[in-house]
């Protein structure tokens, strides 16, 4: 097959890009065009092949899929990040890439909402989610401190430990959001450590808000965790960072649409961070965050195909306390 390649060469858990061209030569696959994510894709836009193969995490997974989804091509997700969210949703569970690349040949179309969020940030599409406290100001967080450390860690199973414990932490005495706003028109009101859009199950490092969302169904899983929740939200996190399965703490409303007046509340659309001290400028304040704005295809393995190791749900470390 005559496929384009979308690769970060700087993801966790990414082949060097000279292996996995070669990979893809190995499966018979011939290369129209091959970049980094932070390439010119012009030409790729103008060419893609019979497939595009996007090699990352999700970051590199959405931001890709957005900007290829005019063109109507199927995308096969190789899944080299932390969380691997966007993959997960599909039923693409860890692997080796020799198997991921195998399992193309019997995979099957699927069709992924694209939705759009409108507010203070300008109007944003987006395939995870959106949302406002709790996440978004834990995703600030550790942005600023990865940007202010010079290590440079590659263990995604500890990554996601890291990630969840602060989530936790900050959990234990995040300050809620007074929010006023509708889903499908009807109203809702009160105190909230966090707010999702989501359209599709996790979000973040691997937190399961909504664990029966469905990305092709033109709606979204709204989901609320009220400040009278907190505990359960923080013994669910806890669960969580040890590599439990919990049930969500969240509350759901399924719908189409949900607005919010005015929230001047940290907040995400997918990996992309709005903070609340940030200026609105000549953008109306109020937030808008709508279903399936346009779709896109995605191969994805059959039902009756193997479960392999969802790394999200993998054993993390347990902290032990050093003997001298």
């Amino acid at each position: 097959m005559r496929i384009s390649l979308i690769y970060n060469r700087k993801a966790g858990g990414a082949l060097a890009p000279k292996k996995l061209k070669a990979l893809l030569r190995k499966f018979g696959h011939t290369l129209a065009h091959s970049v980094d994510k932070s390439d010119s894709w012009k030409d790729l836009a103008e060419d893609p092949g019979e497939m595009v193969v996007i090699a990352g995490g999700d970051g590199t997974v959405g931001a890709a899929a957005i900007k290829l989804a005019p063109l109507g091509v199927p995308l096969a997700i190789l899944p080299t990040g932390t969380a691997n969210n966007i993959a997960g949703a599909m039923g693409i569970r860890a692997a080796s890439p020799e198997e991921h690349v195998a399992a193309w040949e019997a995979a099957a179309p699927r069709q992924v909402d694209i939705g759009v969020a409108s507010g203070p940030w300008g109007v944003t599409p987006f395939i995870e989610g959106v949302g406002f406290g709790l996440l978004a100001t834990s995703m600030a967080q550790l942005h600023a401190q990865d940007k202010r450390s010079d290590a440079k860690r590659d263990d995604t199973v500890f990554k996601l430990f890291r990630d969840r414990l602060a989530l936790k932490a900050l959990a234990s005495d995040y300050r809620p959001m007074a929010l006023t706003g509708a889903v499908d028109g009807v109203g809702l009101q009160g105190d909230f450590l966090l707010v999702e859009a989501l359209n599709i199950r996790s979000i973040g490092p691997g937190i399961d808000l909504a664990p029966d969302a469905d990305p092709g169904d033109g709606l979204l899983d709204f989901a609320f965790v009220s400040a009278g929740n907190r505990e359960a939200l923080v013994d669910y996190l806890a669960q969580k960072a040890q590599g439990a399965d919990p049930p969500s703490p969240a509350e759901i409303r399924r719908g189409r649409v949900l607005t919010l007046t005015a929230p001047r509340h940290d907040a995400h659309v997918d990996d992309r961070l709005w903070r609340a001290g940030a200026k609105p400028l000549a953008i109306h304040p109020d937030v808008e965050i709508k279903a399936q704005a346009q779709t896109m295809t995605v191969l994805a393995p059959p039902p009756s195909g193997p479960d392999l190791p969802d790394l999200a749900r993998m054993a993390v470390p347990t902290i032990l306390p050093v003997s001298g």
